[in-house]
């Protein structure tokens, strides 16, 4: 079951995306947009982040690799209900 996440702030990161004129855009996805369910692969999903949908392609498992190493280091934490 996925699970949301806490922390003590949004997790943001800078696009590497070169091809889609994304380079060096700022993102910010805000923790109630973050599940986590360790059943699946990937564990992370951002796809209730709404910028998700616009991301470039390169950057989405950039963005998903971030949260969860985050997560790996306890930085965040997976929390139930």
């Amino acid at each position: 079951m996925a699970q949301s996440v806490s922390g003590a702030s949004p997790v943001s990161f800078v696009s590497e995306d070169t091809q889609q004129g994304h380079v060096g855009k700022q993102y910010q996805i805000p923790l109630p947009f973050i599940s986590y369910d360790p059943t699946k692969s990937p564990a992370v999903s951002l796809t209730a982040w709404p910028q998700w949908a616009t991301l470039a392609t390169s950057d989405q498992p950039l963005a998903l690799a971030i949260v969860q190493t985050l997560i790996n280091q306890g930085f965040l934490t997976s929390r139930t209900g």
